[in-house]
């Protein structure tokens, strides 16, 4: 009996231990629960941690977590302080030219490995179109402007699958005055227009006058507007400016002529001033690189035009494309492209002109989309969808 009674004193002593053992584990599981709940269930807190993701599409797959994280992911005031820290990388820039059979997506190198995914897609997107008469005019905001067989076409290549917007053709013939010779550029808006409007620019010129034609196509509708004739100086009155193709930056156009003056036309009041090259700019000197730079300011918009000269053996600069809201430009030296960053004042060497390229003449940067594109809002109450979530 002694030994039965041993026995079974052992096992309820056994017993009590799995029992504390198991209110214990449950306690520290509530208390663990309890802990993130604390956290998570802090807007404050959640948006300290989102705002570290660093990357926009890293950003779109944590919202994924549950309602929460999708409200503050989301939420426009949070959106607009992420992209303050972190704004829109530059992945990479097309090159086009009349040898090319379809335009070339160069990727810039250093990305992380996240970005793998959308640099494939940017690099394939043309593969298809290599039989088709393809031609780039503009690139914004991940999107860029083509034209094929005459028609003008915005292609988003970092979209799967790729999205393909067609516009309907301007009413040139209309509204221009024929006693003009012109220059068209077709461009996007800032936010690439989400493939429902683009402009198309008419620069007129005769002697010394110029006119600009401004053709802004929203949701299947033209509308046309015409600015005031300006004059400017030059050594022969029947000269005619050079008009190259223009920087387009903070809703405006700038050209450079060749008689030593910036003519900057604002795309929203379609209005026309000269800049005098010789009274803007000023010479800065850097350790190893000379800037040209110019700043032309209006109210808080800052265009930063630069021109770089690495030393006596460059033969030629060219500017062949602005990105980062004028803050970086990719600048043609010789048989090389290089980004300039503007604001460090420094250049990188980003890829070598072979003669397969053809002539290169401007260059199309591709940066990642903003804002993002975040998923339809998750079903069911917050608390669902995070239990649902964490239990997998």
């Amino acid at each position: 009996m002694a030994v039965g009674e041993l026995g079974d004193g052992a096992a309820s002593e056994g017993m009590a231990r799995l029992s504390l053992s198991a209110t214990v584990t449950a306690m520290a599981a509530t208390a663990t629960a309890t802990a993130t709940s604390s956290v998570f269930d802090n807007d404050d807190l959640l948006r300290e941690i989102l705002v570290r993701v660093t990357l926009p599409h890293c950003l779109v797959r944590a919202s994924l977590v549950c309602k929460s994280w999708l409200r503050n992911a989301s939420d426009l005031v949070f959106l607009r302080r992420f992209r303050s820290l972190h704004p829109p990388p530059t992945l990479g820039f097309y090159i086009d030219s009349s040898v090319l059979s379809c335009p070339r997506f160069v990727a810039l190198q250093g990305h992380p490995p996240e970005l793998g995914v959308l640099l494939g897609r940017a690099s394939r997107h043309f593969d298809a179109w290599s039989d088709v008469p393809l031609s780039m005019w503009d690139s914004r905001n991940g999107r860029v402007l083509v034209e094929i067989y005459g028609k003008l076409a915005v292609h988003s290549p970092l979209l799967p699958p790729a999205d393909i917007s067609v516009y309907p053709q301007t009413p040139l013939k209309v509204w221009l005055d024929r006693s003009f010779t012109y220059n068209l550029h077709e461009f996007l808006p800032e936010d690439g227009g989400n493939g429902r409007e683009y402009y198309r620019l008419a620069l007129g010129y005769k002697c010394k006058c110029m006119i600009a034609y401004l053709f802004h196509l929203v949701d299947g509708i033209w509308v046309g507007r015409a600015s005031d004739t300006i004059s400017f100086p030059g050594p022969d009155e029947q000269a005619e400016p050079v008009i190259p193709l223009g920087v387009h930056a903070f809703g405006k156009l700038f050209l450079l002529t060749n008689f030593s003056i910036i003519i900057v036309l604002d795309c929203k009041t379609l209005e026309l001033t000269k800049v005098n090259i010789t009274d803007e700019i000023e010479l800065e000197d850097c350790d190893e690189v000379d800037l040209c730079e110019g700043k032309l300011e209006d109210e808080d918009d800052i265009l930063q035009a630069s021109v770089t000269e690495a030393g006596e053996s460059c033969a030629h600069v060219s500017i062949l494309g602005i990105a980062n809201a004028g803050k970086s430009a990719f600048l043609k030296l010789d048989d090389s492209i290089f980004l300039l960053d503007i604001v460090a004042k420094n250049m990188t060497k980003v890829y070598e002109i072979c003669p397969e390229d053809g002539d290169i003449e401007r260059i199309y940067p591709l940066l990642m989309i903003w804002p993002p594109k975040f998923p339809a809002h998750l079903t069911g109450n917050e608390n669902s969808g995070r239990k649902m979530c964490t239990e997998d």
